[in-house]
């Protein structure tokens, strides 16, 4: 059960409306408060974090093939 309102913590399908309701429920799971508030700051840093992306250099052939399957 924890596990499923974590996932709904870090989710971007739950509304801000919703997150009151699911963070009341994930605090009354976790019977020790030190143990709340850390895994509520690792789920803020998880979503906190940038997502990164590798940039791949693409030959000139590689860039007129990509551009005509996305029809540019």
């Amino acid at each position: 059960m924890i596990q499923v309102l974590r996932e709904l913590l870090l989710s971007d399908c739950v509304t801000h409306t919703i997150v009151n309701s699911v963070l009341a429920r994930y605090s009354q799971l976790h019977v020790d408060s030190d143990a709340f508030i850390a895994s509520v700051a690792e789920i803020i840093s998880d979503i906190r974090e940038p997502i990164t992306v590798q940039q791949q250099d693409m030959g000139r052939e590689e860039r007129r093939q990509l551009d005509l399957k996305v029809g540019l």
